[in-house]
């Protein structure tokens, strides 16, 4: 078994970066951004896409090719933040779902 690279201070800098992006995207609607052209889709359409990349981050899963799951993982992490930023649910509260959920012994978060 293989033990996970732990998540450096950068890694976790660059999603705070990222959500604080997809916040000024969302305010600014800056002209010829795929995220401002998300945003005026509305929830519907990313509800949608979060919805096909989970689906196609399964397929990935079971043609057992590393890069293509880490592809398809990150464009389902990148729609999932969009979904969470049109609702205005930052991330530190999904984070902090979590840590209650293991604090409480609860592990539905790791799939027990």
């Amino acid at each position: 078994m293989s033990v996970a690279k732990k998540l450096t201070e950068k890694d976790l800098q660059f999603i705070d970066e990222l959500e604080n992006l997809l916040y000024e995207r969302k305010e600014e609607m800056p002209k010829g951004s795929y995220t401002t052209s998300m945003f005026k889709k509305g929830i519907d359409k990313i509800a949608q896409k979060v919805g096909e990349e989970a689906v196609e981050t399964v397929i990935a899963s079971k043609n057992k090719k590393d890069k293509e799951i880490i592809g398809e993982a990150a464009d389902l992490l990148f729609h999932l933040m969009l979904l969470l930023a049109q609702k205005d649910i930052p991330m530190h509260s999904v984070i902090k779902e979590l840590r209650k959920r293991h604090k409480k012994g609860n592990h539905k978060h790791i799939g027990e």
